[in-house]
């Protein structure tokens, strides 16, 4: 008896018609997010800006964790991408990007909403939390050359540094989400010249209270 088996072959042109799909989508969550507020970008709201069926956008990203993590990736890639020259340090690095952030609010929003995802337990936070603390370590390490070449003077580690560095760049992204009269590129200048002289101002060495110190018992010779 012969059997006649249906096999499901994938070809080429499939395989590049998904992965301009996915693209496409991406790109399309990229305007939905410039466009409206994070918690109102969905997958109907991608679909309809791609031009699409909702069905298209579960075919591709049957997890909207999934579709914005791609979104996420692929978002803070193309940023720093026009650059017309490098930075010269890692402080100008982040001050470059805070302007691109001015420049295109929207990614701001989503990187605000990935932090309430990086913070859940969901099976998507560790991911997005790999994220940030890659972008960390970046900073380091970047902070590190800084320091070992004369670039930046500093009596802390570049660890600390970058965590303090993250920390202000962080909260000026804050201040342009929710202070928009803010000149957030102002106020970082006047903030890291304070930073940069605490990171050269040598910590004090602990005096000792000779009083509170026990004496050692005189021992008879």
């Amino acid at each position: 008896m012969g059997w006649d088996v249906l096999v499901e072959t994938r070809t080429d042109d499939t395989i590049v018609e998904e992965q301009t799909i996915a693209e496409r989508l991406t790109r399309a969550a990229i305007r939905a997010y410039r466009m409206y507020a994070f918690t109102d970008v969905d997958a109907a709201v991608v679909a309809e800006v791609a031009g699409v069926t909702l069905e298209d956008v579960h075919r591709a990203f049957p997890s909207w964790d999934a579709l914005l993590l791609v979104t996420y990736d692929y978002w803070v890639q193309l940023r720093g991408s026009t650059r017309r020259r490098k930075a010269s340090c890692a402080i100008e690095h982040v001050r470059m990007t805070l302007a691109e952030d001015v420049a295109d609010p929207g990614l701001v929003r989503v990187l605000a909403g990935v932090i309430n995802i990086a913070g859940a337990e969901t099976s998507f936070a560790e991911l997005f939390r790999k994220r940030y603390e890659e972008y960390a370590t970046e900073l380091a390490t970047a902070l590190r050359r800084d320091f070992d070449t004369g670039v930046e003077q500093s009596v802390i580690t570049a660890e600390r540094a970058a965590t303090q560095l993250l920390a202000l760049y962080e909260g000026f992204q804050i201040q342009l989400l929710v202070r928009p009269g803010v000149d957030v590129l102002a106020e970082w200048d006047e903030a890291v010249r304070g930073l940069r002289e605490g990171w050269r101002k040598p910590r004090p060495v602990p005096a000792w209270d000779l009083d509170s110190v026990p004496t050692s018992p005189i021992l008879p010779v």
